[in-house]
């Protein structure tokens, strides 16, 4: 795994105490939101369910329907074989969330139901009039929202192994 720095954001962020909030990591696009978020989960969850927004039409329809956490969780169990959604050992991400709104509108029932944790990736979020299909909201006061830069230099003679020790 390559040494980011954000990942004491996500540290912080699983450790927090008080209200419950989804990790939502924004960024430019091929800068490594996904692999560090995909790492940081293998390293700190028993289980992990990932959904692709941009390659899973199937998933898209999940959130078509009412927003209700015990039938998304079924549903999503249907076109995931293999998957398994336990209470306080599995975080669910969304990657790509701006691929489809109704996902990103489903985090705050996921907040309240408080089972599970929530991490969204997406790099087109907030970009205005990006995939104008009607949702049921952006969930105001329910993410924790992190910036993702490229690799700083720092980062990248870590990489290279070259540590400042």
């Amino acid at each position: 795994m390559f040494k980011r720095k954000i990942i004491n954001e996500f540290e912080a962020w699983k450790n927090s105490t008080g209200k419950k909030e989804a990790l939502v990591v924004k960024g430019l696009r091929q800068i490594g939101k996904t692999y560090t978020v995909r790492e940081f989960a293998n390293a700190n969850y028993e289980n992990i369910v990932y959904i692709n927004f941009k390659e899973n039409e199937n998933a898209k329809k999940v959130f078509d329907s009412d927003l209700n956490v015990d039938r998304i969780i079924l549903d999503l169990s249907a076109i995931l074989p293999g998957t398994h959604f336990i209470e306080g050992k599995t975080v669910i991400i969304f990657d790509e969330v701006q691929e489809c709104a109704n996902a990103r509108s489903s985090i705050k029932p996921f907040c309240e139901d408080g089972r599970f944790d929530i991490i969204a990736t997406g790099s087109l979020l907030g970009i205005k009039g990006y995939n104008k299909k009607k949702s049921k909201g952006v969930p105001t006061g329910f993410e924790r929202i992190v910036y993702m830069k490229p690799m700083d230099f720092e980062e990248f003679l870590w990489a290279k192994g070259i540590n400042d020790r």
